[in-house]
């Protein structure tokens, strides 16, 4: 997810086979990288399949980003409201707190990118210096908040298979203070790991057809050590945030899966047993299976969201026309999936964690559920009465 993108201004032919592609209008993505070509060349040429997917999605995109954006901000908050209260705080929850933290803002940034570049300088409006300054923040601040996310997903299922493969160190080694810690390490080298990204980019300006200015911004290739730093952050942005990630995060998985089901034998062995000390800690097996399975499934997502993401990032390094090709007509649907992921989560603790919906009720529903058990129990009252009346 969060590199950025060119978006190709196609002016099509009325039979949508010939386009006229612009090169020069420049925003930032999502998903891929920044590459641009100023010229004012006019290329022309069939459309492929892909490229006509990315021009039939691109104006649903506009609206369906920032609705996807609005919904998951709110639903990040709520995580952050529930994960924070005194009754949930554990290394677990410290770490998802913190991923609803990087997840809603890399939304709170994609927002107004959308609302920019896909309305208000869409179609060929000349894009202000301002908008400029604002993709350029974009494409640097998102890099960070998300490559910060896929981090934290990581750190959350080593902190769960260490705390489930070594039941008795499991709460020593995975305590708040050391998920505090891991948060405060994973956002420092993040952004360490991500200054190549953040110095590679250029304000340029050029002329539309109406002689307006139009200013965005490039990647920086004009001496061989910009040439340098723009191949190194791709190679940086695909395996060091994408397929290193992924990589481990699939391992992880599978790793959790397998203590769980060895977990589910240890419980029926233990239940056999028929003590009451037993089934105390078959109910605690039950509980930490459960939470257990919940961070598979967020992990899971995540695999199967940035793992294509890497391969085609990948690939755009080493094939030469590969990123023009086929990456860059993906950039929205990718862009799409990738926020779609950043705000599920919330679906996700409501309806596998029974101690987050508890919290989340009592929270903001008590009020309702306090009223709606009053006039449950004035309807038995007076059904009662009435009963006795009869009699």
């Amino acid at each position: 997810m969060t590199s950025t993108y060119l978006v190709m201004a196609y002016t099509v032919d009325k039979n949508f086979t010939t386009p006229i592609i612009n090169m020069a209008i420049t925003s930032a993505g999502l998903t891929t990288l920044t590459y641009t070509n100023t010229t004012d060349e006019v290329m022309t040429g069939p459309l492929s399949n892909l490229e006509r997917l990315s021009l039939a999605y691109h104006p649903i995109h506009g609206y369906l980003a920032p609705i996807i954006c609005i919904l998951g901000i709110i639903a990040n908050c709520l995580n952050i409201v529930v994960l924070t209260r005194k009754n949930m705080i554990s290394p677990t929850n410290v770490l998802l707190t913190w991923l609803a933290i990087s997840d809603g803002l890399t939304m709170m940034a994609y927002l107004p990118y959308a609302i920019l570049n896909y309305h208000i300088y869409a179609d060929g409006a000349a894009s202000p210096m301002s908008n400029a300054r604002f993709i350029m923040f974009y494409a640097i601040f998102s890099v960070v908040v998300h490559s910060v996310s896929i981090w934290l997903t990581v750190s959350l299922a080593v902190f769960r298979y260490v705390f489930i493969r070594y039941p008795r160190r499991g709460a020593k080694l995975c305590s708040t203070y050391r998920a505090k810690v891991t948060v405060v390490i994973v956002c420092v080298v993040v952004t360490l790991v991500c200054i190549p990204n953040s110095v590679s980019y250029i304000f340029k300006k050029s002329c539309t057809a109406n002689n307006e200015t139009m200013w965005y911004i490039e990647l920086r290739k004009d001496t061989p050590g910009y040439q340098f730093l723009k191949n190194f952050n791709l190679w940086i942005q695909a395996i060091l945030v994408k397929l290193l990630p992924c990589l481990l995060l699939a391992v992880l998985s599978i790793l959790l899966i397998k203590q769980m089901k060895d977990a589910e034998k240890r419980r029926k062995k233990l239940m056999n047993k028929g003590n009451s000390k037993v089934e105390d800690d078959s109910r605690r097996h039950r509980k930490t299976n459960r939470t257990t399975r919940m961070l598979v499934v967020v992990v899971v997502l995540f695999v199967l969201t940035e793992t294509p993401q890497g391969i085609l990032q990948l690939l755009g390094g080493i094939i030469d026309s590969f990123f023009m090709s086929v990456y860059s007509p993906l950039g929205d649907v990718m862009d799409i999936i990738a926020l779609f992921n950043n705000g599920i989560n919330f679906v996700l603790y409501c309806t596998m964690s029974k101690h987050f919906r508890d919290t989340f009720i009592k929270i903001f529903l008590s009020d309702i559920v306090k009223a709606t058990s009053s006039r449950s129990e004035g309807h038995l009252m007076t059904a009662r009465t009435t009963r006795v009346s009869e009699v």
